[in-house]
């Protein structure tokens, strides 16, 4: 298959980086595009009120969490896909078992999702104004959730591959049509009813049935990401289960985490929480660039591992850790000299600013670190490993991140515990898993 990413490790390491970035740049670009349409939307209902901002900003928070069952289907499939072309046998039967999984997830969320998650929203500490404008952003990205987790099932299928290129093409198609339809739908512009907040939500949902479009037009004209033989094996089911599950577990738990771990910051005010998620927009940049890496690091992971090419493996990731890192650390840099000016992009609100500025100098200290943990969890999701990750993340962010900051701040009641100790956390559960990535790769070197 011309689509086998097989690193050799007599290979100098600028060369193999190039075919790293290669692979990663347009799931990069199409992240970036993700974090694009976050702020294009932040901007857009800044004009309605801050309450609008902070219910904008949580609800894509929450909605991590209910998107994390689509691990469960992304994870099995982008894994799957990634062996078995590794292995040169024909990826079809991951890919159909993926898109069965992902409609059968998605259904109940079709008619529970929105009630769901604004009952959370409140229990997290979001205040009752805040839940009710997230009710509104929320339902019509729920009426078509389905829609949503089969377009993402098609994007793991594709990144599997190691065809990159086609699915960047379809976000930026993708991040057209949500930016344009909220634009015009949260301000009534041209003669379009003027929704507000509910707007945004409908500029989201446009986007994932024009991309479903999008994928299903690449199929039928150019067999992409490639041709389907109509083949379902059960050992494919139970693999794809066994690998997504724990990966669906983790994502979930975590979100959820990190939801309490936002209602630490939004019992500080709506201000506060506003602050929280402009500078969570203004980082997902550099996150969204570790994000990239890490779905190509699983991505040759997993083909390498495919094809019992240990060593290439070993030395891919090693290489693609030190480059991840050594991006994300220069835009540490760049977060640290303009943390106003960033944030003056997205709000004008002088306090929401202020406490903006401490958010972004404070996690820019571990951006590399950030770098390293995200490469190592997807070597380790690329050679089936997902139960490591599930464990590490979960101890991690309770121990190192919730639990101390909810004892610090009964000490100094200040927004910037949590922060702090979100960066402290972020260092020490990178170290975890070099330990073990280090540990699992001994075993097949």
């Amino acid at each position: 298959m011309s689509n086998k990413l097989i690193v050799d490790p007599s290979e100098s390491r600028t060369r193999i980086a190039k075919k790293v970035t290669k692979l990663a740049l347009p799931i990069i670009l199409s992240n970036l595009l993700y974090t694009v349409e976050s702020l294009v939307s932040i901007v857009l209902v800044s004009g309605i009120s801050s309450t609008a901002v902070a219910s904008v900003g949580y609800s894509a928070s929450m909605l991590w969490f209910i998107y994390s069952l689509m691990a469960l289907s992304y994870t099995g499939t982008s894994v799957l896909v990634a062996q078995r072309v590794g292995a040169s046998k024909d990826p079809s039967p991951v890919f159909l078992w993926g898109l069965i999984i992902s409609f059968l997830i998605a259904l109940p969320l079709t008619f529970f999702g929105t009630d769901l998650t604004t009952f959370l929203m409140v229990k997290f500490g979001a205040s009752e104004e805040v839940a009710k404008l997230s009710s509104e952003y929320l339902e019509p990205i729920f009426t078509f959730i389905i829609v949503g987790f089969i377009t993402n099932t098609f994007y793991a299928a594709y990144n599997g591959y190691g065809d990159t290129k086609s699915p960047f093409k379809v976000a930026l198609f993708m991040s057209f049509i949500n930016i344009s339809s909220a634009y015009l739908l949260i301000y009534g512009k041209f003669g379009f009813p003027k929704l507000e907040v509910k707007g945004a939500g409908w500029g989201v949902a446009f986007s994932e049935i024009f991309g479903l479009l999008a994928y299903l037009y690449l199929y039928l004209s150019y067999k992409k990401p490639f041709p389907i033989r109509f083949s379902l094996e059960k050992e494919v089911l139970f693999r794809i289960l066994r690998i997504g599950t724990p990966t669906a577990l983790e994502r979930g738990i975590t979100s959820l985490s990190f939801n309490v771990f936002v209602g630490m910051v939004a019992s500080f005010g709506d201000k506060a929480l506003a602050a929280h998620q402009v500078g969570l927009r203004v980082e997902s940049v550099s996150f969204m660039i570790g994000f990239g890496f890490m779905i190509a690091s699983t991505v040759i992971s997993g083909q390498n591992f495919g094809a019992k090419n240990y060593r290439g493996l070993k030395y891919g990731i090693s290489t693609t850790a030190h480059l991840t890192a050594f991006i994300m650390g220069l835009v540490g840099v760049f977060l640290i000299a303009f943390p106003d000016k960033l944030s003056q992009l997205l709000v004008k609100d002088k306090e929401v600013i202020h406490l903006a500025v401490y958010y972004l100098v404070i996690v820019a200290l571990s951006q590399p670190q950030m770098a390293y943990a995200s490469i190592y969890s997807g070597a380790l999701k690329g050679m089936g490993k997902t139960q490591i990750p599930l464990i590490i993340n979960i101890t991690s962010f309770w121990f190192f991140r919730i639990i101390p900051s909810y004892i610090f701040l009964k000490i100094f009641p200040s927004p910037l515990v949590p922060w702090v100790f979100m960066s402290i956390e972020t260092t020490l559960r990178a170290a975890i898993f070099y330990f073990a990535y280090k540990k699992t790769i001994s075993k097949l070197v």
